[in-house]
């Protein structure tokens, strides 16, 4: 009985499906991963791109401001000087009245000009220059190279006790009716200082200073697209400082997205949001000083952040529509033209696997088919032959891996060969071969860890122990040794291998066998509880360097960057050590690391590292 296949099951179709399915899936897996590759990268660096930007904007705008607040505190120079603004306002106005001829406010009205002048000079961006005398409720206003005088009439009494900057506004007059028909419409921020009579919180005048508005944009035009970006600056009562949308200058338009902003708690930082007016994310930082809380605000929208990353998907939906639209052919062509002799063989293969394996297979076509069908049992047998023949190449390999593994002295085998060595030495009676064979065990064991990058304090002393009992066994009494140890640093954790360079040093470079006296070497650890620090200092009596070397070496220190690996020229041994173990301790440690270098008299070496102190080393 014929086995029949449903026509949806025939091979035919399935191929179809298959091929389509190959190819339709990867190509929209890869199109899908791409896109949401493309958009977090783009996000990522957004995220960094536009942190950097407001961080930049926000140095521009402080050192701005400072240097504007250093121009308004300007008026206490030289307080004590007769000729001094601060004078003319504590001594020559203190008993004066209000006359009828404004023109004799002040007698040494030209000097309070001449003031005013400077400090209006002083910032090419300065719009006016304002100075409100309490007693005498005269308003002195310096504008376009001319000062203007005038009484408030309807004056407030002045609240401020500090320096604060009043939101974008159209400058005015101050209160000067009869000045109004010259009032600009130039829009300004202000900054107001109050003058005190000095020690005593009695206010004397009100200095403020119109700045044109124009600066800020300058300062803040490269931080943000025009075009598709918005750019605020806000004051932490929501009114708007600067905007790229000119109608909001000057407003408080209190948008909603603020209110994250405000209570976010963070002086930088990012968010995403959707609403009907804007969809994309908002990147803010703050400027905080004494005189002024503003908000760096930059709303970037979605179409613009993942703009490119449209482009590419789109491209990609071309690329991929063009392609599926070839397998589409190929596959349709291949399952008419291949199916059907494939579906005979397959009609053999069944049969095969009933275990009848001298099926004729009759197929006598000269394609690679009917290759196929012809070599179809020869090409098994091959296969099960090059299946073991791989399989026993597979053995001999592992083998000869395990024999030379096998074959390796490692240094745990030299270690414990030492230890072998020792014991020896120690049943015959030989204690002092036993102590230095153990000495040099340490040294091994101690390398052999390379788990540990820092250590405390106590076990790189114990290294440093072995290291000296070696040398003293070399140079018996021509080496003197004091070790002068605080016992509360034993506890501090330091980077692995850093004192032995250091003693290295003095035997290559100042230790003098030939000398008469003894060489003396000393090594002090102590903590410099007043500056949070590990202090340690290897010092002898050596030859020294000479002071030219001293200074050259003293020079790369100086020279090496904090938070990066020592760069290395044509140098001596000992500039390469120092060098390296100052990068360590900073790479390791903190970037504030330091080194210091310093003859000994009458003759001889010191060399001092200071390790700051981190919080677990502090308790």
């Amino acid at each position: 009985m014929m086995n029949t296949v449903k026509p949806f099951n025939t091979i035919r179709k399935k191929l179809m499906l298959l091929l389509l399915a190959a190819t339709i899936l990867p190509i929209a897996t890869s199109m899908v991963i791409s896109y949401n590759a493309t958009t977090k990268s783009i996000t990522e660096e957004a995220i960094a791109k536009n942190n950097r930007l407001l961080s930049l904007g926000k140095t521009n705008i402080m050192n701005y401001m400072n240097n504007i607040n250093q121009k308004s505190l300007a008026v206490y120079n030289a307080m004590n000087v007769p000729r001094s603004l601060y004078y003319i306002l504590e001594h020559s106005m203190e008993d004066e009245v209000f006359p009828n001829d404004i023109t004799d406010v002040i007698r040494n009205r030209n000097l309070l000009k001449d003031h005013l002048y400077n400090i209006y000079q002083s910032v090419s961006e300065f719009h006016k220059v304002r100075l409100y005398v309490v007693n005498q409720n005269a308003t002195y206003l310096l504008w376009n190279d001319d000062i203007k005088v005038g009484q408030n009439v309807n004056a407030v009494p002045l609240a401020a006790k500090k320096a604060y900057i009043e939101p974008t506004h159209k400058s005015h007059n101050y209160g000067l009716d009869d000045l109004k028909s010259s009032a600009s419409e130039e829009q300004v921020f202000t900054l107001h200082r109050p003058i005190f009579r000095a020690p005593s919180d009695e206010l004397l005048a009100e200095l403020s200073i119109d700045v044109k508005l124009q600066v800020l944009e300058d300062l803040n035009r490269q931080l943000y697209d025009s075009g598709p970006e918005s750019f605020y600056i806000m004051d932490a009562e929501g009114n708007i400082v600067l905007s790229s949308n000119a109608d909001e200058i000057g407003t408080a338009v209190q948008p909603s997205w603020l209110s994250m902003v405000l209570d976010s708690g963070s002086d930088n930082g990012h968010f995403d949001w959707e609403a009907e007016a804007f969809d994309g994310m908002i990147f803010y930082d703050r400027i905080k000083t004494p005189y002024m809380d503003w908000y760096l605000i930059k709303q970037t929208p979605y179409k613009h952040l993942f703009s490119a990353a449209d482009r590419i998907a789109r491209i990609n939906t071309a690329v991929g529509v063009a392609f599926l639209a070839v397998v589409v052919l190929a596959t349709l062509f291949i399952s008419i033209r291949f199916t059907k002799p494939l579906l005979r063989l397959i009609g053999y293969v069944n049969k095969i696997e009933t275990g009848n394996l001298n099926v004729s297979i009759d197929i006598h076509s000269n394609d690679e088919i009917g290759l196929l069908a012809r070599r179809f049992r020869s090409m098994m047998q091959t296969i099960n032959n090059l299946i073991l023949t791989e399989y026993r190449l597979e053995i001999a390999n592992k083998t000869n891996e395990l024999k030379a593994l096998q074959a390796q002295v490692n240094p745990h085998f030299l270690y414990n060969a030492l230890q072998s060595i020792g014991t020896v030495s120690l049943q015959h009676g030989d204690t002092k071969a036993y102590s230095l064979i153990t000495s040099l065990g340490k040294m091994m064991r101690y390398q052999m860890n390379a788990m540990d990058a820092m250590v405390e304090l106590s076990r790189e002393l114990d290294y440093v122990q072995a290291y000296l009992d070696l040398q003293k066994q070399r140079f018996d009494t021509a080496l003197h040794v004091q070790l002068r140890i605080e016992e509360q640093t034993r506890q501090v954790l330091v980077p692995k291998m850093i004192l032995q360079p250091l003693l290295e040093n003095f035997f290559k470079h100042g230790f003098a066998q030939s000398s008469k006296e003894p060489s003396d070497l000393i090594l002090i650890s102590q903590l410099d509880v007043a500056n949070h620090r590990l202090t340690i200092t290897v010092e002898d009596n050596g030859s020294g360097v000479s002071e030219k070397r001293l200074q050259e070496v003293l020079l790369r220190l100086e020279q090496l960057p904090q938070h990066a690996p020592a760069q290395h020229g044509e140098q001596d041994e000992s500039g390469i050590g120092l060098l390296n173990l100052l990068s360590r301790l900073r790479l390791h440690v903190n970037g504030s690391a330091a080194m210091e270098l310093r003859h000994v008299q009458p003759h001889g070496f010191s060399v001092t590292i200071h390790i700051p102190l981190e919080k677990e080393n502090e308790r």
